[in-house]
């Protein structure tokens, strides 16, 4: 693992040939899937060579987790941006936020690539770390907003954050299995909004403690 590591650091430099090698996966990733992409089908369709491959990344595997990460941005700019427009309140976040964010995961090229190729290829732990920085940071700024209004005590923030985490996680899963995604979608909306209403709800510590 350790060497894996040293390789991708060395290579992460920014270039036109890697720009082509992640486009030119992203593209046959989506259609064909990991496991029926060969590294050549890659290169040619990047019109670089097999070196320039090698030189960016340690491996397919490499490349592929790559790819991720480079999606990862877009999906929060896409996740910002769609909840921002249809909130109405700042408390709205964490409510609209998840169920843009279940939406997104419907999306064909994010659950091919991220929810069914990026756990098996990467492994379910491996994945979830991927992941982890941008679910943290969403429900971190969502759950703030709670704290501010009295919704939740700030140290309730952390374990809050980690078991919402793990539900959006395993709704993305079952999105990825399922044979109709949209009603997968629907059934993890409504149960992600009844535990969001439930802590929409101000406890007698937390209300004792907002001005009057």
């Amino acid at each position: 693992m350790n060497e894996d590591m040293t390789r991708t650091s060395q290579a992460k430099r920014p270039s036109k040939n890697r720009d082509k090698l992640l486009a030119a996966a992203r593209r046959l990733f989506a259609d064909r899937g990991y496991a029926d992409t060969g590294t050549e089908d890659i290169v040619r369709e990047a019109g670089v060579t097999r070196g320039a491959l090698y030189h960016q990344f340690a491996d397919k595997r490499d490349l592929f987790r790559a790819l991720l990460e480079q999606m990862l941005p877009e999906i929060g700019q896409r996740l910002f941006e769609e909840t921002m427009a249809r909130i109405a309140h700042d408390r709205d976040d964490l409510q609209v936020g998840c169920q843009v964010l279940l939406g997104i995961y419907t999306d064909p090229e994010v659950r091919r690539l991220f929810l069914i190729e990026g756990p098996a290829v990467l492994g379910l732990a491996d994945w979830k770390a991927l992941q982890a920085p941008l679910s943290t940071l969403f429900l971190d700024h969502a759950l703030q907003h709670l704290v501010d209004e009295g919704f939740i005590a700030a140290d309730e923030m952390r374990p809050v954050n980690e078991l919402l985490s793990g539900a959006l996680q395993q709704a993305a899963l079952g999105i990825a299995s399922a044979e109709n995604p949209q009603d997968a979608r629907a059934g993890y909306a409504l149960g992600l909004d009844r535990l969001i209403a439930g802590l929409m709800r101000r406890s007698p510590e937390t209300a004792a403690a907002q001005p009057a």
